[in-house]
């Protein structure tokens, strides 16, 4: 990934979507903002007892420091799902869906995380976008994959076009999960498959990662075309928050991606 910084706000490119003229990204880090105490300081969640002020404000700072417009953010509210809200417009809402796709240029399509992995998808053949939300959850339910199948259904895509990234989320050397998230991920991806078992222990480390990674190549995306960034939320405290590392109500990160309207 490319470290970008511009009005003291620190964020991410993937190296593969920065090729396209035509669309802008970023996976935001914890740098630039205005909130305070744990939450400092560019907090983007309104559910972790920020002022909802300061979180705004951040919005509007991260915006502004990208290259969009806040109004047009579009965000659904997160549930560890595998509901996928197609938008319209910058005025839909997401009550309960962990992944967005749009086709509409200026409208920034955006997820939340604080350890989950962020992926984002680009078809620049058809043009399509697509923001996903995936957790330990999300990823036992293949959304990533579903993602993939409703932008072949509703426009047309092509899977071996699309451009993927998935983003800065906590890495397989630190992700410990218990037996009971193991034989799920057995049951669904193999035994053992992405999981390393911690020697003297029914617990184990799990590579979220490079389960996305295997997810999108099973949809057709080629390997060549998805690029993880290898950046462990948990690892860097002092670039983002964590959940398992701060409590629940730690800041959270927000991934996004702007079809430009020269598409």
């Amino acid at each position: 990934m490319i470290s970008q910084t511009k009005n003291n706000i620190q964020y991410f490119k993937f190296n593969n979507l920065s090729e396209f003229e035509n669309l802008i990204h970023f996976s935001s880090t914890r740098i630039g903002g205005v909130s305070s105490g744990h939450l400092f300081s560019l907090n983007l969640g309104y559910t972790v007892n920020d002022n909802p002020k300061n979180v705004t404000n951040n919005m509007e700072l991260l915006a502004e420091s990208v290259g969009f417009e806040k109004k047009k953010m579009v965000s659904p509210k997160q549930t560890h799902s595998a509901n996928i809200g197609i938008v319209k417009s910058e005025h839909d809402i997401f009550p309960d869906s962990d992944a967005l796709i749009t086709n509409v240029p200026n409208i920034c399509i955006f997820i939340r995380t604080a350890d989950c992995v962020p992926i984002l998808l680009f078809d620049p053949v058809k043009k399509v976008i697509a923001a996903i939300h995936s957790g330990w959850k999300g990823t036992i339910q293949k959304i990533s994959r579903k993602t993939v199948k409703l932008m072949v259904k509703e426009y047309g895509t092509d899977p071996k076009s699309i451009i993927a990234g998935i983003g800065p989320s906590i890495g397989p050397e630190v992700y410990e999960v218990g037996s009971e998230v193991i034989e799920m991920f057995d049951n669904s991806f193999g035994k053992n498959h992405f999981v390393t078992q911690i020697e003297g222990s029914d617990k184990g480390l799990l590579n979220l990662w490079e389960v996305n990674k295997q997810i999108l190549i099973e949809t057709g995306i080629p390997d060549s075309q998805i690029e993880i960034a290898e950046i462990c939320t948990y690892s860097n405290p002092e670039l983002f928050y964590s959940a398992r590392r701060d409590g629940v109500k730690t800041g959270r990160l927000a991934t996004g991606i702007i079809l430009k309207n020269n598409t």
